[in-house]
């Protein structure tokens, strides 16, 4: 299955603390390898790389497994 990943740049407005807190808000909430793909989707990724370094080191762990999931699949389609 191919997976859309946001192509945006960071504007300043994304890496406030405010909007970085509420990425970690739903890095923490995300509970499967879908979750994931919706939020890579929505969130420019070095706003995702900016949040993920404060979420907890257990839902860190489950992160990097589906983002090497996601990517196995992204590299085979």
């Amino acid at each position: 299955m191919k997976y859309h990943i946001c192509e945006l740049d960071a504007t300043p407005e994304w890496l406030t603390l405010e909007s970085i807190d509420y990425i970690v808000e739903c890095l923490e909430a995300c509970k499967s390898l879908d979750m994931l793909a919706d939020l890579r989707a929505i969130f420019p990724r070095q706003a995702l790389r900016c949040a993920s370094i404060k979420v907890c080191e257990a839902q860190r762990q489950s992160i990097v497994q589906w983002l090497q999931l996601l990517n196995t699949e992204e590299n085979a389609a």
